[in-house]
């Protein structure tokens, strides 16, 4: 399926384990699409800069970008928002615990009902008691603090319009909270069930 442009916006922070992985996958999925990935190395403590830099420079479609420091996943993201002119934007985690194969049906999703943001809800989680725990607490300050409906699960997966990623970048202030902003610019808001996938590598190690 051809759509319009794509930019796929992807923190990085110590995840040298899968960034080849990662790409070829990419790659293979969205071939015949007009995209631009965008990795942001979170100031990693491992070599994922080195494997980002040899990323890039063999792949005309793959920006990376190195902050001065470790400023957080949503700085991050704001970092890679700024480097996009595309239609649309999809944010996704450096781990593959986010399959590309699901970047066309979110942005499919988008366009069906005429949204500004498409969540990935997941079927399953694969992860930890803890990170369930904390998905959970995050659910329930988002409900209070940002009038998120309760319906609408938060994923870190999730596909952006060009309309709102105009609105989400106009933030100059110092600690951007990107879910906050996407519902202060709209309601149209939708979500699609996708599978959440094991870790990647030795990733997997950390899961349960």
């Amino acid at each position: 399926m051809k759509i319009k442009s794509i930019s796929i916006i992807i923190p990085v922070y110590n995840s040298a384990d899968c960034l080849y992985e990662l790409t070829n996958q990419l790659n293979n999925e969205l071939i015949n699409q007009d995209v631009i990935i965008i990795y942001i190395n979170d100031h990693s403590t491992d070599n994922s800069w080195d494997l980002l830099k040899d990323i890039s420079f063999h792949n005309k479609n793959i920006i990376a970008i190195n902050l001065s420091k470790n400023f957080g996943q949503d700085c991050a993201i704001m970092a890679g928002l700024n480097h996009t002119n595309s239609d649309f934007a999809i944010i996704m985690d450096d781990d593959l615990q986010h399959s590309p194969s699901d970047i066309l049906p979110l942005i499919s999703q988008l366009e069906k009902t005429g949204a500004n943001v498409c969540y990935g809800k997941y079927i399953n989680k694969k992860q930890s008691l803890f990170k369930n725990f904390g998905s959970w607490l995050n659910d329930k300050l988002a409900n209070i603090v940002i009038k998120k409906p309760k319906s609408i699960y938060m994923s870190p997966f999730k596909a952006l319009s060009r309309s709102i990623v105009k609105e989400i970048i106009q933030y100059d202030g110092p600690y951007p909270y990107i879910d906050g902003l996407i519902f202060r610019f709209t309601s149209t808001i939708t979500q699609l069930e996708i599978k959440h996938h094991s870790r990647f590598g030795q990733k997997q190690l950390f899961t349960s």
